[in-house]
């Protein structure tokens, strides 16, 4: 099968749907498909590429709209592949409105994974979102033979994907279990920043205005809560971005700063080991913007157990005091409650990482992959709505 991804990027731009495309598009293409990719082209230049037979061809980003990139070559492009199916992902309404047009236009059966709603960020964008969301979505998403959720709570609590809980699909997140895997050393990461005899909690997120939702805000007052405290533990923030600094002088502010290690961006070939260093992953999004958090599998695969939010689809990922525990959002003195009896706790942490393995290893990509292809199948065979 001929199969089309389309998303804003691909890695090395790091984010959850680039993280997703780049996986699935890798497992698709061992299951014996053949795979492209049309994308954004930062942070590098535009142009084709391969990876591993995958073609990625990088397309010029003219400007952003509301944080979308605008690629002013994208329909032509569209418009010259020959694929058996469009499989295009939101938040990315220009995407996604170009996939539909192709698809109507030739005829192509296309899929959509809807990974979340579009966060309104500011009043400003509240009022984008609902003119969006009203009057330019109705335009493309009846185009979409299924749209894919992430999780059945998310597909239950999205107000969109309520209207149209015909064509929507639910296929979980995967996580590569043979790259993030709990026999990983910790030893070099944890001599490298001198954390030999403390205790970590990790953070692993872009640090940019459009992923404030993260609420890395909320876990360094939690921190700050935590000072005072016997445990000798420090936060280990992985990520980078425009606010980098923003967040350093929150931790100065919060007295804190030597408590704070900001690693920045880190190699992806070294992603899995700042994992295996630390003790528990925390997640405290403040809300429904967060569609699923790959990050808690990636430390569940490590054989670490997650601290998260009960919002937007996190609920479906941490089953709260198996692979890991749930906290309200934006309630730093919950979650520096939960942070101290965690760290406390050698043998919780130990029983819901290994909890976090056995779930990590039923989100593997193969299976994920499966599932997605047999999704293709249906959509290339039945294309109409009259076969949902």
């Amino acid at each position: 099968m001929r199969i089309l991804l389309v998303n804003s990027f691909f890695p090395p731009w790091r984010g959850g749907a680039e993280t997703y495309v780049y996986n699935l598009a890798r497992s698709l293409q061992a299951r014996g498909h053949e795979v492209s990719v049309i994308c954004g082209s930062p942070p590098v230049k535009a142009g084709t590429e391969y990876l591993s037979g995958i073609r990625i061809e990088r397309l010029r980003v003219a400007g952003r709209v509301y944080g979308t990139p605008i690629i002013p070559a994208l329909p032509l492009r569209l418009m010259q592949e020959s694929p058996d199916i469009i499989h295009a992902n939101f938040p990315s309404p220009y995407n996604a409105y170009m996939a539909s047009l192709v698809s109507r236009t030739r005829g192509i059966p296309a899929v959509l994974t809807w990974h979340n709603d579009l966060p309104p960020v500011t009043s400003i964008a509240r009022v984008l979102v609902h003119t969006h969301d009203r009057l330019v979505l109705p335009l493309y998403l009846p185009q979409f033979r299924y749209v894919i959720a992430t999780s059945d709570l998310y597909s239950r609590t999205s107000r969109i994907l309520r209207e149209h809980a015909d064509s929507v699909v639910v296929i979980p997140n995967g996580v590569d279990t043979e790259r993030f895997d709990p026999e990983i050393s910790a030893v070099e990461i944890r001599s490298r920043l001198n954390l030999t005899n403390s205790k970590i909690v990790l953070f692993v997120g872009a640090l940019t205005r459009w992923h404030r939702y993260k609420g890395l805000d909320v876990l360094m007052k939690s921190i700050a809560l935590l000072k005072s405290s016997l445990l000798q533990f420090r936060l280990l923030v992985v990520g980078g971005g425009e606010l980098e600094e923003e967040y350093v002088g929150l931790a100065h502010q919060l007295g804190i700063s030597n408590q704070v290690i900001f690693a920045g961006n880190v190699p992806d070939s070294e992603l899995p080991k700042y994992y295996a260093c630390s003790d528990v992953l925390a997640l405290p999004s403040k809300d429904r913007s967060e569609g699923f958090g790959l990050t808690i599998l990636e430390a569940n695969a490590t054989g670490k157990p997650a601290i998260g939010t009960s919002v937007g689809g996190i609920p479906s990922v941490i089953q709260n005091g198996y692979n890991g525990l749930l906290v309200p959002p934006n309630d730093p003195a919950a979650l520096a409650d939960v942070i101290r009896r965690t760290l406390a706790n050698e043998d919780l942490r130990g029983e819901m990482g290994k909890n976090g393995r056995k779930f990590a290893e039923e989100h593997d990509w193969s299976i994920v992959a499966k599932q997605t292809e047999q999704l293709y199948k249906r959509a290339v065979v039945c294309p109409g709505s009259s076969c949902r």
